[in-house]
C-alpha cells in the first residue's frame, strides 16, 4: 500500500492527530477527513458532514485514493440534520436501523458503505505498531483479586456488548464500583474516586479497570484508547492495574505511559475477551 494513496477518516484527537502527523512526516499527500462539528483549518484536513457522501466520495476519487483507515472518535450525528446529497439516501435505510442498534452499528454501516464503493479498509495497526503494548509492556496477572475482578469484568461488559454499550468497568475485590455509561473513561474513573473515597477505599491499593472493545464490533473503528490522562485517574482512585485487549487498544505516548505506570506501580494486564 502507497501512503500517499491513503486517507484518514474519522475524528481529531490525540491518536489520531499522532498517526496523521506521523504519516505526513513521509508523505505530504495524506488526507484527513474530520467528520466531526469542531472544524479544523489545517492544510490537508477536510471538514465534512456524516451525511456529506456524494462529496466525500468526489473528493476522494479527485485524489486516486483507494485506502482508508478510520481513527479517532466520531461524534453520532443526528438523524434530523441529515440532508439528501444524491447519495446518502441510499444508505438512510440502513443507517436508521443501525441507529436502533447502538454507535457501533451506525460505525460499521458507514464502513459497510465505503466497502461497496470499492474502498480497502485499513486496520489501524498497520501504520500504529507504535500505539500497541508488546507482551513485554504487560505484566502477568499474579494478584488474585486483581484475576477476579478482571474475569467479572470481562464477562459482564461481554454481556453487555449485545446491547453496544460500555467498553469500561471498575471492580474492586470482586465487588462491581462503576460502568462506564455516556460519560466516557475519565468520567467513569473520576466517578470511582469519589464512590471510592466515599466508601474510605482510597487508603487501600485495590481493584481494575478493564477497558476492551465491545465484543461484535468492528475491529476497523472506535478501538479503546488510554493514555497518561487515563493512568493519572487510575492513580488517583488508588487502583492496582489497568486489563486492556493488547489487539485491539490504542495507547497514547507508550514509553511514557509503561514509564508512569512503573513510577505509580500500575500494572497493565492483557486479556482476551
Amino acid at each position: 500500500m502507497k501512503e500517499n494513496n491513503l486517507c484518514l477518516i474519522g475524528g481529531i484527537d490525540d491518536i489520531s492527530k499522532s498517526l496523521f502527523e506521523s504519516i505526513k512526516k513521509k508523505n505530504s499527500n495524506v488526507i484527513f477527513i474530520n467528520l466531526n462539528d469542531v472544524k479544523l483549518k489545517k492544510k490537508n484536513i477536510y471538514n465534512f458532514k456524516i451525511y456529506q457522501l456524494k462529496k466525500i466520495l468526489k473528493l476522494l476519487k479527485s485524489l486516486e485514493i483507494q485506502n482508508i483507515i478510520f481513527i479517532g472518535k466520531i461524534s453520532r450525528p443526528n438523524l434530523k440534520d441529515f440532508k439528501y446529497d444524491g447519495e446518502i439516501e441510499k444508505y438512510i435505510p440502513i443507517l436508521l436501523n443501525s441507529y436502533k442498534k447502538g454507535d457501533g452499528a451506525v460505525l460499521s454501516s458507514v464502513i459497510k458503505i465505503f466497502k461497496s464503493k470499492g474502498f480497502k479498509i485499513i486496520k489501524p495497526k498497520y501504520l500504529m505498531k507504535d500505539f500497541y503494548f508488546n507482551k513485554v509492556d504487560l505484566s502477568k496477572i499474579q494478584i488474585r483479586n486483581d484475576k477476579t475482578d478482571i474475569i467479572k469484568s470481562c464477562n459482564i461488559l461481554n454481556d453487555l456488548s449485545k446491547y453496544d454499550n460500555a467498553q469500561s468497568i471498575v471492580c474492586v475485590n470482586g465487588y462491581i464500583i462503576a460502568i462506564e455509561a455516556a460519560e466516557g473513561t475519565d468520567n467513569l474513573l473520576k466517578r470511582v474516586h469519589h464512590i471510592r473515597k466515599n466508601l474510605n477505599q482510597l487508603s487501600n491499593k485495590a481493584g481494575v479497570l478493564t477497558k476492551i472493545p465491545k465484543k461484535n464490533q468492528s475491529k476497523l473503528i472506535d478501538l479503546p484508547v488510554i493514555g497518561i490522562r487515563t493512568l493519572s485517574l487510575v492513580r488517583k482512585a488508588n487502583l492496582s492495574g489497568i486489563a486492556v485487549n493488547p489487539k485491539y487498544t490504542l495507547v497514547k505516548d507508550k514509553v511514557k505511559f509503561l514509564n508512569l505506570a512503573n513510577e505509580y506501580s500500575i500494572k497493565i494486564y492483557s486479556v482476551n475477551n
